[in-house]
């Protein structure tokens, strides 16, 4: 075989090449940190981090959304408080309309903050988020979820749950609609109260029922007053609407001692004198239906004055209170799940960098281990093939 010139400077360089191309893989490697630059470095080890990092990616992706259910769950839970405190006040003030020494002036001076705190429950329940999305309005985000005044509040919403997902098998509700928490203050199907006129001359006493159970939501929600003419041995009777400055006749029919109309039955013991009043409360479901009364029986009392009205409120205000804590309780509790997929979550994502830094990230000890070998081998090429190319036959020639 022959040696030529060109050989012994071709394998040189190849030699001196490769070399220097390991140094340079081996100095990246301690460069970047990383043992894997390519796939083709370790093929397995490429495949498998990989799939680690869509993992981490996902749970990355998680933990941001736990980031905003955690956001819309806290505003959630401080318009509820804000609905809270305002009930609150409500309570409060009802106890005052019960002092018998207020003048009709006094209370309708509450009437006028019972106003205001009504305009307040109707903004809570119309809150929006930073999107100016509606918190109370289910799916329908854009929609204003409440509209009316006090002679009457519609609900136009839908009944959809909001959610966002929190792991991969986990959708956090981060929105209520406010069915649940302003038109379903009541377990039962609302109460009834029958209240006699204290001036009243004879013995005539009350028991109210609905004609229908449940009874139909049409029926609650309505005040009435009822008064006795006994020269017709006849009931006549009215109702105060909420809004509404004229009290509106009522068409009853009397059977025996029962007298019904609007989906009631009034039961009507003892002995009622000539002129005799009294009043009569369905309380409604929906906790702004129920302030429009109170309003309304603060501006003009009924035949029993502030005494059916005060308790007719403080029962009701009762119940939207208990509806309130039994929400508050539920956003609390995903509150507290989220703190739990959290922790979760930050473990995977510490497993899932463990186990990536196994699969890509370079052993330092190694590395430097290796340039120093082949920082030797490069310098030998080096040195080799500079003996190996003065190899002349001139060089003995004198």
């Amino acid at each position: 075989m022959r040696v030529t010139t060109n050989m012994i400077y071709n394998k040189g360089v190849g030699s001196i090449q490769d070399q220097m191309a390991k140094l340079l893989h081996t100095q990246t490697q301690a460069a970047s940190g990383r043992r894997v630059l390519t796939p083709a470095d370790d093929p397995i080890a490429s495949a498998r981090a990989l799939e680690v990092s869509q993992a981490k990616a996902v749970n990355v992706q998680f933990a941001s959304n736990r980031g905003y259910a955690g956001d819309n769950l806290k505003l959630l839970e401080s318009r509820l408080v804000g609905v809270g405190d305002v009930l609150h006040h409500i309570r409060a003030r009802a106890v005052q309309a019960g002092d018998g020494a207020l003048k009709q002036e006094d209370l309708r001076a509450i009437g006028m903050d019972m106003q205001s705190q009504f305009d307040a429950l109707v903004a809570l329940g119309n809150s929006q988020d930073g999107n100016g999305e509606y918190i109370f309005s289910g799916y329908m985000a854009q929609v204003k979820p409440f509209e009316g005044n006090l002679s009457g509040i519609t609900y136009e919403g839908d009944q959809g749950i909001r959610t966002i997902q929190a792991s991969t098998s986990r959708y956090m509700p981060v929105s209520l609609p406010g069915s649940d928490v302003f038109e379903n203050t009541r377990t039962v199907e609302g109460s009834l109260y029958g209240v006699p006129d204290a001036d009243n001359k004879g013995t005539g006493a009350l028991a109210v029922t609905y004609s229908t159970t449940p009874p139909a939501l049409t029926d609650m929600g309505r005040r009435y007053d009822i008064k006795y003419d006994a020269a017709t041995t006849s009931y006549s009777v009215i109702e105060h609407q909420a809004g509404n400055p004229v009290p509106v006749p009522v068409a009853a029919t009397l059977s025996g001692t029962t007298l019904s109309f609007n989906g009631l039955n009034v039961d009507i013991s003892g002995a009622p004198a000539d002129g005799d009043d009294f009043e009569v409360f369905a309380a409604s479901k929906n906790v702004f239906q129920n302030l429009a009364m109170f309003v309304d029986a603060l501006e003009r009392p009924g035949a029993s004055g502030m005494e059916g009205a005060v308790a007719f409120t403080l029962d009701s205000m009762d119940a939207g209170l208990e509806n309130i804590l039994r929400v508050r309780s539920t956003v609390g509790s995903q509150l507290l799940e989220l703190d739990n997929l959290e922790s979760v979550g930050s473990d995977l994502d510490l497993q899932y960098a463990s186990r990536l830094s196994q699969l890509q990230d370079v052993d330092y000890a190694k590395a430097i281990t290796d340039l120093t070998l082949q920082s030797t081998y490069l310098q030998a090429a080096q040195q080799s093939f500079m003996k190996v190319s003065n190899l002349s036959l001139f060089n003995y020639l004198s």
